[in-house]
């Protein structure tokens, strides 16, 4: 991982740089608790490295779609989603800040596509003898690195952002 990196979260519309980004426990909006509590927490804010998987979620924020995706930083300790993955492009943290507005209004029309597209990634991968890995899209995909090269260490991400 880079030593910078970039998060983006897709979630509720109308936020604007600066802004702080609590989770659903403190600010009642809907959540992915609400339907997998198993894997998913509504006091965390949840954030990815990959843009693409940020748009799916901010399609799926409001009701009809609408959501924004935000490039944030995080507030609080990052921790790796799921816990305990390695190599992940997923993190959640207590809260996070908005940095910049990335896109306003993704429609649900987008994420059906993203997400069909996601779907078949599989069956590419599978023809293209790799492996997908990850919340929503290949991990390996970016790193050009075949599924049975041994992966780099992973740095602390808490690394990657000023304290």
């Amino acid at each position: 991982m880079p030593a910078t990196c970039r998060l983006y979260h897709g979630g509720v519309p109308g936020l604007v740089p600066g802004q702080a980004l609590y989770p659903p426990s403190l600010t009642g909006h809907r959540s992915c608790a609400e339907f997998d509590a198993e894997h998913c927490r509504s006091d965390r804010v949840y954030l990815t490295m990959d843009q693409a998987d940020a748009v799916v979620y901010a399609a799926l924020a409001s009701l009809g779609g609408g959501g924004d995706v935000y490039e944030v930083e995080p507030l609080g300790a990052l921790e790796p989603d799921p816990p305990g993955g390695l190599c992940t492009s997923s993190y959640s943290a207590p809260a996070a800040t908005v940095v910049a507005v990335v896109r306003r209004g993704v429609s649900l029309d987008e994420a059906a596509a993203s997400i069909a597209a996601f779907m078949l990634e599989p069956a590419a991968a599978n023809a293209a003898g790799v492996s997908r890995i990850g919340p929503l899209r290949s991990s390996l995909r970016d790193e050009g690195r075949a599924p049975s090269e041994p992966r780099p260490a992973v740095p602390d991400i808490a690394d990657a952002f000023p304290h």
